[in-house]
């Protein structure tokens, strides 16, 4: 029975997380909690650029780039880009996804956030844009990773919404 036991329950320990996060794709709705997707002339060069974008960085493993802009009613946005694939090491995966980042958009006070699931890892921070502050946020877990840009959130409020992005964009099986 430890034989069994150091065979197959430890090793099976490690390897459920992969399990459960992986195979997996990705399927923009077009509503998120209050988040429309935008679906306009200039969105969609947007979402094309940046899915062309995902597919030239560590954001691709083997799996398919996604990429979308989301909208509320009071001007909050929400860009949303990443790819699905089979990742065996998604925190350093997050955290070389923000350092790459932090050139573009100078990140600071980046914080680690729980999303309640072994395997997968959040970090978000501030950055700036041409048009303004922005909170970068990205996850990664053993089947996808995707980096969220949020305008006029809280590093918080931001966070969360990343983990609701995560649950409603990613389809298992």
């Amino acid at each position: 029975m430890l034989s069994a036991l150091c065979c197959c329950g430890v090793p099976g320990y490690f390897l459920w997380p992969a399990a459960q996060q992986h195979p997996v794709s990705a399927v923009l709705p077009s509503h998120i909690a209050d988040l429309d997707l935008r679906q306009g002339a200039a969105d969609q060069r947007a979402t094309e650029r940046l899915a062309e974008q995902a597919g030239g960085t560590n954001l691709v493993s083997s799996g398919d780039a996604f990429a979308g802009v989301y909208g509320d009613d009071n001007g909050k946005r929400v860009t949303v880009f990443g790819a699905t694939g089979l990742r065996l090491t998604p925190e350093s995966d997050v955290e070389a996804e923000l350092a790459h980042l932090t050139d573009t958009y100078q990140i600071e006070d980046i914080r680690a956030f729980d999303l309640g699931e072994t395997g997968v890892h959040e970090r978000c921070g501030v950055g700036r844009t041409r048009q303004g502050t922005v909170v970068v946020c990205a996850w990664a877990d053993h089947g996808s990773m995707a980096t969220v840009l949020l305008t006029r959130r809280s590093v918080d409020e931001s966070a969360e919404l990343t983990g609701t992005l995560r649950e409603a964009i990613l389809v298992r099986g």
